[in-house]
């Protein structure tokens, strides 16, 4: 069995969910010895796996296509790591396999993210239409797929994402007092909601030196620097840009506590990240995240509550205590070892299906 595996450049530098979960699955599979083919890891043009307009289709029809005509795409099963890298489908023999992440509901931003979102519902539009098998990676993305795309159970599973073996607790990292999100700046993130909540805290606990620290890159930057601006949190909001990928696991250590205020999370990889690193996770009452992701996050309803539990919790030793063991328990479940021994079956069994 040899199985295609359709994702961007992996650089050893992912910024993204998606660029996670390609690395992770691929360490997996080389590690299971599973024979697998990366027609887009040698480009002609040296190009960023995201960040750009010409990226998408550059990785994921154009250098494919280019690696089929060449013969250097051969294979038993074609696995795309996600929607858009399935717009080859069509030209595609073998069977197919997609990784659906989630069924975006938020309106987009700006003319690049309208692009961008264009270019992806063709690529989802070719994983219903051709996928053999779609890889859901949460309940609640499984039944956005069914109810926004009408696709019938016997095609769809369920496979969570894995957090990384590099992240873990270091204690050689002293804890700041800082509240930190770690994440794109778009509008599905809502870090407005991360904002006012900074602002609610230091008016109701004027004493406390609380930092709120934004780190992340994003088409929402500036309005957001401007709503920091207006409500006078220059001082407690900061924005750290991008972490880079050999600080990201010491820049969750340094965090007190994690803020994913998302309003919609087709999994929500920084819960399982910053929890494995021992830091208890907040989130929004609400939201569309999967019940079994954000199992032991505290969720909170508004900004007022969460600047509340957010003092609670710093100043309440068992109560943080409780929340931060409550969380590394939780993510232990959420292996790379698992995760690829999940996905090796879905390629057995469609694999199977054309033998008989």
């Amino acid at each position: 069995m040899n199985v295609v595996v359709l994702c961007r450049k992996l650089d050893g530098k992912p910024l993204t969910g998606f660029e996670r979960y390609a690395h992770n699955l691929v360490e997996g599979l080389d590690k299971n010895k599973t024979e697998i083919t990366l027609p887009n890891q040698h480009p002609f043009i040296d190009v960023k796996p995201s960040g750009s307009l010409f990226s998408p289709p550059y990785y994921d029809i154009i250098l494919p296509i280019w690696s089929l005509m060449r013969g250097k795409a051969k294979g038993d099963v074609y696995h795309a790591l996600t929607d858009s890298q399935a717009a080859i489908f069509p030209i595609v023999k073998g069977k197919k396999i997609v990784t659906m992440h989630h069924v975006d509901k938020t309106p987009p931003i700006g003319i690049k993210e309208k692009i961008f979102r264009s270019f992806y519902a063709f690529g989802t539009k070719m994983s219903v239409k051709y996928a053999d098998v779609i890889i859901c990676i949460s309940e609640q993305t499984k039944e956005e797929v069914k109810e926004a795309y009408g696709v019938e159970d016997d095609r769809l599973v369920v496979i969570p994402h894995a957090v990384g073996h590099n992240f873990c607790i270091m204690p050689e990292v002293p804890k700041e007092p800082v509240v930190g999100y770690v994440g794109a700046l778009k509008n599905r993130k809502n870090l407005e909601f991360f904002i006012r909540t900074a602002a609610e805290y230091t008016n109701m606990y004027p004493e406390e030196s609380l930092k709120f620290s934004i780190c992340g890159e994003g088409p929402e930057r500036q309005r957001l620097m401007d709503l920091r601006d207006s409500l006078g949190m220059n001082n407690v909001v900061e924005f750290k840009g991008r972490v880079a990928d050999e600080d990201i696991v010491k820049t969750y250590n340094s965090f007190t506590l994690f803020c994913l205020p998302s309003f919609q999370e087709g999994f929500g990889f920084p819960i399982i990240e910053a929890e494995s690193c021992g830091v208890p996770v907040l989130t929004l009452k609400g939201a569309m995240m999967p019940q079994e992701v954000i199992t032991a996050a505290i969720e909170c309803t508004d900004e007022k509550d969460m600047a509340e539990k957010i003092h609670q919790l710093i100043t309440d030793h068992d109560m943080y205590d409780a929340a931060m063991k409550k969380g590394i328990q939780h993510a232990s479940i959420y292996t790379v070892e698992k995760m690829t021994e999940e996905t090796e079956k879905i390629y057995k069994k469609v694999l199977e299906t054309q033998t008989h």
